[in-house]
């Protein structure tokens, strides 16, 4: 039961892109524990258990793998985008924001499943502000997402946005959005 136990327990750490390390600091354990627990150590303690499978998304009762509001939150991007919705994408990210900020981490714990690059850049830029908002773990693929060449103002895909206002937007960006190139006020993306 161990064995196993520790099998899924790695095998869901690799698939959200995290270390031995990483997995530890946000369950507030030692990479210790983390490596003889993934290696089936009977002696592991079941409260420290318990905080890691938290971390990693599994409900403790059934230690079954709770739904990923992520993966809901990636394919109603992708449906928007593809639709050409961009009002409705440029919403989303603000509700992206606040429900992460909400839940205290970023729910984008695995790269969305999109083609825009703009709003890909976006969400990986939210992803590591939101992480630095909540002091948890910045996901893999937002610590890996490269900035933006060009400037990303998302309002740009609805409406022309002034050199003025984009002076405005500048001055009240995020650093973490700053650092992606992406421009967007602090204001517009969630208050939690």
């Amino acid at each position: 039961m161990s064995s196993e136990l520790g099998t899924r327990i790695k095998a869901q750490r690799k698939a959200l892109g995290m270390t031995q390390g990483e997995l530890a600091a946000s369950a507030g354990v030692s990479r210790k524990f983390i490596s003889e627990l993934e290696s089936g150590k009977d002696s592991a303690s079941l409260g420290l258990t318990l905080k890691v499978l938290h971390e990693l998304g599994f409900e403790e009762p059934a230690l079954r793998k709770v739904p990923d509001r992520g993966e809901e939150i990636s394919g109603i991007f992708r449906r928007s985008l593809a639709a050409k919705d961009y009002e409705y994408a440029l919403r989303l990210v603000g509700e992206y924001a606040a429900e992460s900020l909400q839940e205290g981490r970023p729910l984008l714990r695995q790269r969305p499943a999109i083609d825009d690059a703009q709003y890909l850049v976006t969400l990986a830029a939210l992803t590591r502000w939101v992480a630095s908002k909540t002091d948890s773990i910045t996901p893999a693929w937002a610590r890996k997402t490269a900035a933006s060449a060009e400037p990303v103002f998302l309002s740009e895909k609805i409406y022309p946005v002034g050199d003025r206002m984009k002076q405005l937007i500048r001055s009240e960006t995020p650093k973490e959005l700053r650092e992606m190139n992406v421009w967007m006020r602090e204001r517009s993306l969630a208050t939690a």
